[in-house]
């Protein structure tokens, strides 16, 4: 492997739709940053939000969070390579490592959530499998798949992470065989699983019939828990739809345009959909977590108070130094 690749210069339109894309990503990846950290630092804080179940929401929102900073470290470094015209392989094959280790631990953060819902539905009785143990048992496996699935590319003699001068970015080569496999293990198969579980897990709530043996208390209690099943189930088909919308694009040209039919600026714009669609997730996650979105109000009102006080106080100091100032000039003239 050569210690450095030079590239060919790029024409102004592609330049432009670059430097476009990369301030919109950046833009967007702050905001994903900040919104995850406020809904980890709500989950953390609030005593009854502690829960196991939102240790899933918490893994959920790590991995948006390291996602979109390796959204913005790919964006630097192509910032860089546009500017000096030279690759580092080694830099490039990290970032692009990097890339695959987040977009896998973001789809199996998703995957994994799906999946205990699933089990915790099917298998109300048993609370072992959604216990605090189990979940982080759970996220451990997790997270070891999100690494060392992606790991194959860095062992292989041949490099297989390049920087495209289509895409713009240090990513999988359209020759590589592994790009099939990790969009498989990354996309597809998550996506599946995660629609399959998700129709077995509706049809089972709602054909769930009234058990007539039980009171009217645990019946009513029944009843109020299928429906908290039902709207949960719905929200995540939304955030899988959003998923599918924003990855699907991406996917498809990467798989089927080997010539580069498709316009360079067309194809950068399929780059910024992933993040938009995290954004939009991230934002209804916040949206119907009430008592988050009540939890982050609430410290806004207390910042812009703090601010206001201090404010206050600044210009009640700035006044008195203006009267001693005043005073003292009148004490001077006089003598």
């Amino acid at each position: 492997m050569e210690p450095h690749e030079v590239i060919d210069s790029i024409s102004l339109s592609v330049l432009i739709s670059i430097i476009l894309k990369s301030s919109i990503k950046y833009i967007i990846c702050l905001c994903i940053i900040i919104i995850n950290i406020l809904l980890i630092t709500s989950l953390l804080l609030v005593k009854r939000l502690r829960t196991a179940q939102n240790l899933l929401l918490i893994n959920v929102c790590f991995a948006c969070i390291f996602f979109s900073i390796a959204c913005i470290l790919s964006i630097s470094l192509t910032i860089s390579i546009i500017y000096t015209k030279l690759v580092n392989p080694y830099v490039c094959q990290f970032t692009g490592f990097l890339i695959l280790s987040s977009s896998h631990g973001l789809m199996f953060s998703y995957t994994l959530v799906a999946f205990v819902r699933f089990l915790t539905i099917i298998y109300p009785f048993n609370k072992k499998i959604s216990s605090n143990h189990y979940i982080k048992m759970y996220l451990i496996i997790k997270w070891i798949l999100a690494f060392l699935l992606p790991t194959v590319s860095l062992i292989l003699p041949k490099q297989q992470i390049i920087f495209q001068s289509k895409a713009q970015m240090c990513t999988i080569s359209q020759q590589s065989p592994l790009l099939y496999i990790y969009f498989s293990t990354a996309f597809i198969i998550p996506f599946i699983l995660i629609s399959l579980m998700n129709l077995v897990t509706y049809l089972n709530v709602t054909r769930s019939r009234q058990m007539h043996l039980l009171s009217r208390t645990k019946q009513s209690r029944l009843n109020r828990r299928k429906l908290r099943n039902v709207r949960l189930l719905r929200q995540f088909s939304f955030f899988t739809i959003i998923f599918l919308i924003g990855w699907t694009p991406f996917i498809i040209i990467e798989v089927f345009d080997k010539r580069g039919n498709i316009p360079d600026i067309f194809y950068l714009f399929t780059l910024l959909l992933p993040l938009i669609c995290i954004l939009i997730d991230s934002n209804a996650i916040l949206y119907w977590n009430k008592t988050i979105h009540h939890q982050i109000q609430l410290w806004w009102q207390s910042l812009i108070k703090k601010t206001e006080i201090i404010t206050y106080e600044t210009n009640i100091s700035k006044h008195d130094h203006k009267i001693i100032s005043i005073n003292t000039n009148a004490d001077i003239s006089n003598i």
